[in-house]
C-alpha cells in the first residue's frame, strides 16, 4: 500500500524541540542580560557548540514557523558558520543585524539576503569586503548599488553564483565596476560562473544595454548563466564583429574590441588541452589586463571567440545558428519559435545539450511534426524535454518522438490536436500494443491536450495505447500529469496495473488528472496501487463526483495514507 506518514527524523525532532522553547528556554538569560550587547566575538554556549549546518537550519525552521527574532539571530550568528541564509527572516535584518555578521561571521562562503531590503547599501558594502571567501552571494531585491558591486569586484576573487536579481539600484556603470577595476585595468570577479540579473533595467537605450552584456561576456571567461531578455542581442553583437560604431566604449572603461582582444590573449596562454576551470584565476597574475590598441591597429574582433555560456532562455529561433557557432557547450535551452519556419536549422551544433526547450510564445503556429528530424538527432543525449503550445497532426508522432529519446528524465507538453479527416467507413480501431515504451529514467511526464482533434474516437484510442506502453515503461516515474486527455484513462489503468511483476509506477508520488476523462475506479487503481501517491488532483473530472471524492477521501484516511485530493 502507499507508504504511510513520513517519519521525522532523530535530527528534525531535536531541531524542532529547540525551535519550539526558544524563548522560554534557550534565550530567556540572554534576552534579560545581554540583548543590547551588538559586539560580542563570542557567546559560550550552546549554539557555538552545535555543526554550522544544523545552525543554519536552525534558523531556517524558525523564520518559515515566524518564531525568529533579533535576540535569536544574537545567539545564532556564530563565528563557525559557513553558510548563512537570512532569507526566511529578512523583514528583521536590518544595519545591526549586519553589524553581528560583519563582526562574527568571517569565514563564510554562501551568504543568502535575498529581500533584506532595510539594509543600506553601505552596510552590505562594509560586510562583503570582509568576506573575500564568498564562492555564493544572492542579492536578490536588496539596496545593492556600485558600491556594493565594486566591493564584490574587489573583495571577492573565488565567487562564482551571484544573484542581484530585483535590484532597482542597479546599473549599467555598477555592472562594469564588478568585472573591471579601472585603477588597475584588471579584471575581477574571473571565476565568476552564474550572474543573474532578472528584472534588472537599468536606464539606456536597449543598444547600450546590450553592449554591457557584451563587456560582461567578454570580461568572464568563465560565465555559463547569464540570464536576460536582451542577451541574444549582446551574442549578435559579439557575432557581428564590428566594433568601431559609435556608443560602443563606455567612460572610464575600454572599448569593447580591446576588451574582446584582451580575452582573446589570456586564452592563448592557456596552453592546449587544460581546462579553463583549472587555470588558477583567483591568482593575482591570472587577472588578465587591457592593452590600450594603437591608432594604427584596427578594431575588429579577434576571428575565432567562443563563449562558456551553458544555459540560454528564451532563445529566438533565428539567433539559433549565430549562437550555436559563439557557444558550443550550451547544455541548456529553450527556443522562442516564429510564426513560420525559418528556413532549416540544428542542434547537432551542441554535442553537450540535454535539456530542450520548444515553445510558441503566441499561438500555435508549429507543428510537434516539423522539428522531429532536428530531435532525432540529439534525442539519446536529451534528458530533459519540453514542448509548448504545439501543434499535433499524426497520432503517431509521440510515441514516435518518446522512441527518439531513451534517456528522458522530464517530459513537458501542451499540443493543441488538429482534427482529421477521417473515411465515411472507419477502420476497426487497433488492438493496444503490449510491449511497453521503455525509458527507464523518466521521473515526471506531463501531457496536455487540447484541440477539436481530441475528442475523435481514432485519437483517444491510439493515445490510450501509447500511454499504456510509456506507463508500463516507466518503473522510475514520480510525477504523472494527464490534463485534458480524453482517452478512457480508466481502461489505460486497469491494463498497466495488470501488467504481470514487476507492478508498473511503484514510485509515484504526484497524480493530476485535471479535466481528462475519468472515473472513481480509475482514480481509486491509482490510490491502491501500492505507490509511494502523496497528492492526487480530480480537479474539473466531469465523471468524478462530489460522493466519489468523499469515498475516496475516506478510504485514504482508513488506511492511514498521507495522500491529499483535490476535486473541484
Amino acid at each position: 500500500m502507499s507508504r504511510r506518514k513520513e517519519v521525522v527524523t532523530l535530527t528534525g525532532l531535536c531541531l524542532q524541540n529547540i525551535a519550539d522553547n526558544m524563548q522560554s528556554v534557550w534565550m530567556k538569560d540572554y534576552m534579560m542580560k545581554n540583548m543590547e550587547e551588538y559586539n560580542f566575538l563570542f557567546i559560550e554556549g550552546p549554539f557555538n557548540q552545535l555543526a554550522g549546518s544544523l545552525v543554519q537550519e536552525l534558523i531556517r525552521i524558525l523564520g518559515e514557523s515566524h518564531k525568529l527574532n533579533k535576540g535569536c539571530l544574537h545567539l545564532l550568528l556564530q563565528p563557525h558558520l559557513l553558510e548563512l541564509s537570512l532569507r526566511s527572516c529578512a523583514g528583521i535584518v536590518n544595519v545591526a543585524i549586519m553589524q553581528l555578521v560583519t563582526v562574527r561571521c568571517k569565514h563564510l562562503t554562501s551568504l543568502d539576503l535575498h529581500s533584506c531590503n532595510r539594509v543600506p547599501a553601505a552596510s552590505l558594502a562594509t560586510l562583503i569586503e570582509g568576506l573575500p571567501r564568498l564562492i555564493k552571494l544572492c542579492l536578490a531585491d536588496t539596496q545593492c548599488d556600485s558600491l556594493v558591486l565594486t566591493a564584490i569586484g574587489r573583495s571577492c576573487p573565488r565567487l562564482c553564483e551571484l544573484d542581484v536579481s530585483r535590484c532597482k539600484k542597479v546599473s549599467s556603470s555598477s555592472l562594469l565596476s564588478m568585472v573591471y577595476d579601472t585603477k588597475g585595468a584588471t579584471f575581477c570577479c574571473q571565476a565568476l560562473r552564474v550572474l543573474l540579473l532578472d528584472d534588472v533595467k537599468p536606464k539606456g537605450s536597449p543598444e547600450q544595454w546590450a553592449q554591457v552584456l557584451c563587456f560582461i561576456l567578454l570580461a568572464l571567461p568563465c560565465l555559463e548563466e547569464l540570464p536576460n531578455p536582451s542577451l541574444s542581442a549582446a551574442l549578435n553583437l559579439l557575432y557581428s564583429r564590428s566594433f568601431t560604431k559609435p556608443g560602443t566604449c563606455f567612460d572610464g572603461f575600454p572599448p569593447l574590441a580591446e576588451v574582446a582582444q584582451s580575452r582573446t590573449i589570456s586564452e592563448s596562454k592557456i596552453k592546449g588541452g587544460s581546462n579553463m576551470r583549472n587555470y588558477q584565476l583567483n591568482s593575482p597574475a591570472s587577472s588578465p589586463k587591457v592593452t590600450p590598441r594603437r591608432s594604427s591597429e584596427t578594431s575588429v574582433m579577434p576571428e575565432r571567440l567562443t563563449l562558456r555560456l551553458k544555459k540560454l532562455e528564451d532563445l529566438e529561433e533565428d539567433d539559433v545558428s549565430v549562437v550555436g557557432s559563439l557557444c558550443p557547450l550550451v547544455e541548456e535551452v529553450a527556443i522562442s519559435l516564429s510564426d513560420q519556419p525559418l528556413g532549416s536549422w540544428s542542434l547537432v551544433q551542441w554535442p553537450h545539450l540535454t535539456k530542450l526547450t520548444l515553445h510558441c510564445p503566441q499561438k500555435p503556429e508549429r507543428t510537434l511534426e516539423e522539428f522531429l528530424a532536428a530531435l532525432q538527432a540529439i534525442g539519446s543525449s536529451l534528458q530533459v524535454l519540453s514542448l509548448q503550445n504545439l501543434l499535433w497532426c499524426h497520432d503517431d508522432s509521440l510515441p514516435t518522438l518518446l522512441t527518439m529519446c531513451p534517456n528522458l528524465q522530464s517530459f513537458q507538453s501542451h499540443f493543441t490536436v488538429l482534427r482529421q479527416n477521417l473515411l465515411p467507413n472507419e477502420p476497426e480501431l487497433p488492438p493496444w500494443p503490449r510491449d511497453p515504451l521503455p525509458l527507464p529514467r523518466l521521473h515526471a511526464f506531463s501531457l496536455l491536450i487540447e484541440g477539436e482533434g481530441s475528442s475523435q474516437a481514432i485519437f483517444q484510442h491510439k493515445l490510450g495505447g501509447s500511454l499504456v506502453s510509456v506507463l508500463k515503461g516507466s518503473p522510475q516515474l514520480e510525477s504523472l500529469s494527464l490534463c485534458g486527455v480524453q482517452s478512457p484513462l480508466d481502461s489505460v489503468f486497469e491494463v498497466v496495473y495488470g501488467s504481470s511483476p514487476p507492478r508498473p509506477l511503484q514510485r509515484l508520488s504526484a497524480v493530476t488528472l485535471c479535466g481528462s476523462n475519468v472515473t472513481q475506479w480509475g482514480a481509486s487503481l491509482v490510490v491502491r496501487s501500492g505507490s509511494d501517491l502523496r497528492t492526487l488532483d480530480l480537479s474539473h473530472c466531469k465523471e468524478v463526483t462530489c460522493r466519489d471524492h468523499h469515498q475516496l477521501q475516506e478510504r485514504a484516511r482508513k488506511q492511514r495514507l498521507n495522500l491529499t485530493i483535490s476535486w473541484l
